[in-house]
């Protein structure tokens, strides 16, 4: 895999070391698998799986097989995640856990890898596909249904919509930076529970789970961000794609604004900064510079009345909460 980009196929591959071959390439993006040949003869896997961030995109084609997960399988992964599919081929008959479904062209389908499950190939199988982390959705829909059906007809533009702009989106790949790919990543997945939300017209800016996604991720972004000494509702909300009036929304209910909350991360980091031995060579305005503050004196004095000592002092006698 080369710049988040993996592909491979089973075209040039022997005929005895096809089944091996196509396991390990299968099981690289999708976990432990089981791989069972229904016709050696026209035996064959393809796929090309691109990473965004946390997501992979994957436009996979197989025939003369079946694949199967089974509880040894799953006791084996690292996460588990949803599968968002758009067929295109032929369908696919899936037994998931005691139900048995369709997987046709037409539709789209959220279905959890996490629990067993066997397919029952006939023609072969053709997909466009994206793997979501399960806690991804959880943030965003704290109950989960092991499977979801969204038909893609002129009547559900919700679901029409999600398929263009996850389409468009693996079309763009790979994008500038990682802030880039992040709010991407984050309108797929609202668009996702905007198409999954039977009784309303889209989301709730309200919805408290939806709230506390944005927070969870925004809360990331100003620890990943503490430097910027610029950083402010503004460039947040920015960079989330949201208004600075939703961003203290958010907030609001946990008793503190944004820019305490930024100003705490900022004087908690320096804290622990200044009381690594390791960084023992890094002066007090060194360190103000690095958690994002302007002025040095600006520093000692918010750091003075957070902990109750200044930042040489805690150097000697780490202050307590």
């Amino acid at each position: 895999m080369t710049a988040g980009i993996f592909t491979a196929s089973t075209y040039n591959v022997p005929k005895h070391a096809k089944r091996d071959y196509w396991s390990k390439a299968l099981g690289a993006i999708w976990g432990n698998i089981q791989i069972e040949p229904t016709n050696l003869d026209c035996f064959e896997g393809r796929i090309r799986s691109v990473k965004a961030d946390q997501l992979f995109f994957n436009e996979i084609s197989y025939r003369g097989h079946n694949i199967h997960r089974t509880p040894r399988n799953i006791a084996n992964m690292n996460n588990d995640f949803y599968v968002l599919a758009f067929p295109f081929g032929d369908p696919w008959q899936m037994d998931l856990s005691d139900e048995t479904f369709i997987l046709k062209r037409g539709n789209a389908y959220l279905l959890c890898n996490s629990v067993p499950y066997k397919s029952k190939d006939k023609n072969g199988y053709d997909t466009f596909n994206v793997i979501i982390p399960a806690q991804l959705l959880r943030n965003l829909i704290p109950t989960l249904e092991k499977r979801y059906i969204l038909p893609l007809d002129q009547g559900n533009k919700k679901a029409n919509i999600l398929q263009s702009f996850v389409r468009s989106m693996y079309d763009c790949l790979p994008f500038r930076g990682e802030d880039e790919t992040r709010f991407m990543e984050d309108n797929l997945l609202n668009l996702l529970a905007f198409a999954l939300k039977e009784k309303s017209k889209g989301i709730d800016a309200d919805d408290s789970s939806v709230k506390l996604a944005h927070r969870g991720r925004i809360l990331d972004y100003i620890s990943r961000n503490l430097s910027q000494e610029l950083m402010s509702p503004e460039t947040i909300a920015r960079q989330h794609g949201i208004s600075v009036s939703y961003l203290h929304r958010v907030f609001k209910p946990h008793g503190r604004t944004v820019v305490e909350v930024i100003r705490e991360k900022r004087l908690q980091a320096a804290k622990r900064l200044l009381t690594d031995p390791d960084l023992a060579g890094l002066s007090v305005t060194e360190i103000a510079y690095r958690v994002g503050f302007k002025h040095p004196s600006d520093f000692s004095r918010a750091f003075k009345s957070r902990f109750g000592q200044s930042p040489r002092d805690a150097r000697e006698v780490p202050a307590q909460d």
